[in-house]
């Protein structure tokens, strides 16, 4: 994947949150044993998608 860039405070940039997000996306799955837990993490996805969407938009990195 290469360096992580930061932003000066130390937090991770834009491009390296959005591909937590990504692999977040990949590890879904359905649960037999606790079927809430998928639409949960898929709810707090898409929360976090649309938070760094804002951000961006914004012009924050």
């Amino acid at each position: 994947m290469g360096e992580r860039s930061t932003d000066p405070a130390g937090t991770p940039g834009l491009c390296d949150r959005i591909e937590v997000l990504a692999s977040r996306v990949e590890r879904l799955s359905l649960s037999h044993r606790d079927p809430e837990a998928f639409f949960e993490e898929r709810s707090e996805i898409a929360h976090a998608l649309r938070r760094e969407a804002a951000r961006a938009a914004r012009g924050g990195a």
